[in-house]
């Protein structure tokens, strides 16, 4: 099949910084405007069809949770939108909403580690605290968001470029045993003796990239248009196009986790963002 870019979009509430993340441009109009339709409108068979098709449905929804202590705490709490054929007098609610899994935080020195669970299948996320770089593996592919814009000079965006690194590259995620923590002599912490030394200064991005750019997680808010629309960023990533591309069935399991990630990165950039 042949590779397309297909655009996920995501949005979020302020108060209480919960994320919903579409399929598509498409599928988002439609779920606002199946959201306004009544039980005798004209457009209401319609409206069913396509969401028991899987369309016009949040692929994901996440929650921040507020855990505390040491350990693992639980930093988000994922969803899913499940179709539901068998309620033939309604559209989508929140009674559709079913948990699917949640992502652990815990704090490093030098780095966060985000443990991503959907599904029963955990994915570690390591987020670096110098560098502009998150790390993760799925199964044997590696991948690194790059942050593109310093949050120095830009505060009120953010531009992350994906990359599936080269077998040549180091990554955070090398060589990670039982214990999910990043290996002492790991290069990119600056191992044991000069971990201090290690600064992020424009000029070095370059050295963390990849040949193979394969997506972009784009910030999206003005507060103009994000009053407006809810729209806080959008992912986007080259896909074989199988399916329908504003299906949530469509998506295959590798491209979720991706997704997921992306909305642990939006959570980030949530967090900072409100202290400033």
């Amino acid at each position: 099949p042949q590779m397309e870019l297909q655009e996920f979009i995501v949005t979020g509430r302020l108060i209480n910084r919960s994320l919903k993340v579409f399929p598509s441009e498409k599928s988002l109009r439609m779920y606002k405007e199946y959201a306004r339709l009544g039980r005798r409108d004209p457009d209401f068979i319609r409206a069913k069809n396509a969401q028991n098709s899987s369309v016009a449905l949040p692929l994901l929804m996440t929650k921040r949770s507020w855990g505390i202590g040491v350990g693992d705490t639980s930093y988000l709490r994922i969803f899913e939108a499940v179709p539901s054929p068998e309620a033939k007098d309604r559209l989508y609610s929140k009674v559709d909403n079913r948990h699917i899994g949640e992502v652990l935080r815990r704090n490093f020195f030098g780095y966060t580690r985000y443990r991503l669970q959907i599904k029963g299948v955990e994915t570690v996320v390591i987020a670096h605290r110098r560098l502009p770089i998150v790390d993760w593996r799925i199964n044997d592919e590696r991948f690194r968001f790059v942050k593109a814009t310093n949050p120095v000079l830009s505060p009120d965006l953010f531009l992350y470029h994906l990359y599936l690194l080269a077998p040549d590259q180091d990554s955070l995620v090398d060589k990670m045993d039982s214990s999910l923590k990043v290996h002492r002599g790991n290069a990119l912490l600056g191992g044991l003796h000069n971990i201090f030394l290690l600064r992020w200064y424009l000029s070095d991005r370059s050295r963390y990239m990849s040949p193979y750019k394969c997506g972009l997680l784009e910030f999206y808010r003005s507060w103009k248009i994000f009053t407006r629309t809810r729209k806080c960023s959008i992912f986007s990533m080259y896909t074989y196009a199988i399916g329908n591309q504003d299906a949530n069935n469509a998506v295959e399991f590798r491209l979720l986790i991706l997704v997921a990630v992306s909305l642990i990165l939006q959570s980030i950039e949530d967090d900072m963002h409100s202290k400033r």
